[in-house]
């Protein structure tokens, strides 16, 4: 389990944040991971003539560089050219959770529960709208792992051996509906995971507070994909490299690189659905070090913003995470295993916090 389940672990990353980089290999050593560095790219350094069509100045100089290093992650010699079978990509300034192994563990099954075939089945699924809704329903379904329903096992990857993107690290999603998105998957595995926090520590970002008022605490849900907002960490099979890279990377640039693959995944603007899986709340995020908020982010440029880009805090944190691999470095690298729970079920709710 050194990369997850992967086949590799690439974690996105400037040369010059030198900060990003030795967080980022303390944090994989001290939990029994393995990964290597993607250098990114400076958006200044990707010429007009590289881009697809669409409107070149509509992005950022941020958003460029962060486009074409994702792609170069997808590229050679990395994901694509080594014919690697899955691979997981990350921004090097993300955070997991020190039991990630065992979560993942768990969402591995949820994915097989969603996307594999039945034991005893011809081909039948426990989630009846998998992989394309046959009639128009409102009703989803809900189906919890266990030993009750088994799946076939998978042969290619231990989340199984039919999708194309697992979306592990996001600042927020919703959950489909068959008024809103009747060509997506509608069902939702549910966990009852005492690693992800009570609904008042929550933090939905950009996205549906469903997750909130459908379920008690402590409710992790894995479902297909819907409005995901950034690419904090996700994985993808060979075949959906391979539709990314030239979706995103030759055929259009319509918008930044979250953006674009949330539209390969949820089929958006005349593109086929694929099979991509995601949960709420997610099981990695952007870690805030204390310091200027424009430490932040390499992407956002800050301009006519520098007074929020001056604004200091004084605390470090991680949202949706509560044994924060970061936020407990200091124990790690002292071998001290009484660690912090940033985000512990009796402490006053996360309401108030802004991002």
């Amino acid at each position: 389990m050194l990369t997850l389940g992967f086949q590799k672990i690439l974690a996105i990353s400037l040369p010059s944040r030198t900060d990003h980089r030795d967080a980022f290999i303390l944090s994989t050593v001290l939990t029994g991971i393995k990964g290597s560095f993607v250098d990114g790219v400076s958006g200044k350094d990707v010429l007009d003539k590289v881009l697809p069509p669409g409107d070149v100045n509509a992005f950022s100089l941020g958003n460029r560089g962060s486009w074409r290093a994702h792609l170069n992650a997808l590229q050679h010699p990395r994901v694509v050219d080594q014919d690697l079978t899955t691979a997981l990509i990350m921004e090097d300034d993300v955070d997991w959770d020190i039991r990630v192994k065992s979560q993942l563990y768990e969402f591995a099954g949820a994915v097989n529960l969603l996307t594999q075939p039945l034991a005893h089945g011809n081909s039948e699924y426990a989630d009846p709208t998998f992989p394309t809704p046959k009639e128009k329903s409102s009703i989803h379904t809900e189906v919890y792992p266990g030993p009750k329903l088994k799946t076939r096992p998978p042969k290619v990857s231990p989340y199984g051996d039919d999708w194309d993107v697992l979306w592990l690290g996001h600042c927020g999603a919703r959950f489909p509906s068959m008024q809103q998105d009747p060509a997506l998957p509608q069902g939702r595995a549910l966990i009852n995971d005492l690693t992800a926090p009570s609904q008042q520590h929550v933090f939905v970002g950009f996205g549906s507070d469903e997750i909130l008022r459908a379920y008690p605490n402590h409710t992790r849900a894995i479902s297909h994909t819907a409005e995901v907002v950034c690419t904090l960490a996700y994985a993808v099979s060979q075949r959906a490299a391979r539709q990314i890279l030239f979706d995103v990377g030759l055929r259009a640039l319509e918008n930044p690189f979250d953006i674009m693959l949330r539209k390969y995944c949820d089929g958006i603007g005349g593109r086929q659905v694929r099979k991509c899986y995601t949960a709420q709340p997610s099981y990695m995020a952007h870690h805030r070090a204390a310091g200027k908020a424009s430490k932040s982010s390499d992407i956002h440029d800050w301009k006519g913003e520098e007074e929020e880009a001056a604004v200091e805090s004084t605390n470090a944190y991680t949202f949706n995470v509560r044994l924060s691999t970061k936020m407990n470095m200091q124990k790690l690298v002292d071998g001290d295993t009484d660690y912090v729970d940033q985000w512990p079920d009796e402490r006053e709710g996360m309401n108030k916090i802004t991002w």
